[in-house]
């Protein structure tokens, strides 16, 4: 009987024992399962984009007025803007362009993009070119080409975003589109913030002219006035008392006074208006601004091309009539440092040359430098701006 009862007891130990050890086991098993569940999701989160990488769908309206539905971030594009193609570089986004247009490659050299297709200027755009490299949008100006890019385009699924990125009071917002179509607000955002800093510094400075001591200025196309002689101004007003065409409102932002009395249709396709020598000995300007792309710019290191055109101009020209000529108030700019995407520090320079007094202290060309050199990340070099009053 004893025997028994100790066989029995023997044996519900071992039983205990072995249960205890089957559990153990199992709960190791369901351990390194569970251990490597969290590997394959940590792996799976690892390898999937974030909510912000993916891509989203974006309703806005663009500069013309127009509401346009895009997927976001733009991953394809093609730019027929050369100052939106370099506002995309500036952001970090140039991998996104897949063509250019506009003589993007001829005057913004620097942006890198000449191993792109090019797709003409603005009034002959090729548009077969366009449809076989099947981007998402195009970007092109407000008042060029015609709707005809939106008719042959848009069925085809391309959007067509209009945007000028040169006009002053629209290049702010523009820029805030651009961070958010692109995925870089932030650097949106670091970038107009250095943009109104140097604006300020002209704003600030000129607020305490007396209306009466401000010079007059006219704003004149270079190549119409090489040419022939002719007078072709940029107007610091559009037409129902909004600002003018960049280069011409630039006099008003650096404290001078428009010494035409025209105003622009922001529907036209030329930013000039042609005008009589008559009408421009009447005004008789205490200074006159050449603008144009021809001379100057990124790669011009000599100002021999420059000295010899303004000689051309006196001789063909009333130039030496006016107060501005008689005084050499003359002072050339490359249109992408006053009437386009850079125009605050162009402003800048236009107001030194106007009241030097007032900005003895301050170096546009070192701001030119760092937009180069800190946003773009390329070498400054050329010749933006020149004064035919200094080399006399």
């Amino acid at each position: 009987m004893f025997i028994q009862k100790e066989y029995l007891s023997n044996t519900v130990i071992r039983l205990i024992l072995a249960l205890i050890l089957a559990l153990m086991i199992a709960g190791c098993s369901a351990t390194k399962k569970d251990e490597a569940n969290v590997t394959n999701m940590e792996t799976q989160q690892a390898n999937s984009p974030t909510e912000a990488e993916q891509a989203k769908t974006w309703t806005f309206t663009d500069t013309s007025g127009k509401e346009i539905t895009l997927e976001i971030p733009v991953q394809k594009a093609v730019v027929i803007n050369r100052n939106t193609a370099e506002a995309i570089k500036l952001l970090g986004a140039a991998e996104s362009i897949a063509a250019t247009g506009d003589n993007t490659i001829k005057h913004n050299s620097y942006l890198g993009f000449d191993h792109l297709p090019n797709v003409g200027e603005t009034e002959q755009v090729n548009l077969e070119a366009i449809l076989s490299l099947k981007p998402q949008v195009v970007f092109t100006y407000t008042n060029r080409p015609d709707h005809k890019l939106e008719e042959k385009l848009e069925p085809a699924g391309i959007k067509v975003v209009r945007m000028n990125n040169y006009l002053p009071e629209q290049m702010d917002t523009e820029w805030e589109l651009l961070g958010k179509l692109f995925g870089q607000e932030e650097r949106a955002a670091e970038f107009l913030e250095w943009k109104h800093e140097i604006e300020r510094i002209a704003a600030e400075r000129i607020q305490s002219i007396d209306p009466g001591e401000k010079k007059s200025v006219l704003a004149l196309s270079a190549g119409f006035l090489n040419s022939n002689g002719g007078y072709r101004v940029f107007p610091s007003q559009s037409q129902g008392g909004g600002t003018g065409v960049g280069e011409g409102y630039a006099t008003i932002l650096a404290g001078g006074r428009d010494a035409a009395d025209l105003q622009w249709d922001p529907a036209e396709a030329s930013t000039t208006i042609m005008v009589d020598e008559e009408y421009v000995l009447k005004r008789n300007p205490d200074v006159v601004t050449l603008h144009g792309t021809w001379l100057g710019g990124y790669e011009t290191m000599e100002t021999k091309a420059i000295d010899e055109a303004f000689a051309n101009m006196l001789n063909i020209s009333s130039l030496n009539k006016l107060n501005a000529g008689k005084d050499r108030e003359v002072y050339f700019f490359h249109t992408n440092f006053i009437g386009s995407d850079k125009r605050y520090i162009g402003v800048l320079q236009l107001a030194k040359w106007l009241y030097p007094d007032r900005f003895e202290d301050v170096a546009p060309d070192a701001y030119a430098k760092e937009y180069f050199e800190k946003w773009l990340g390329v070498p400054y070099q050329g010749i933006w701006s020149y004064s035919f009053k200094e080399t006399e």
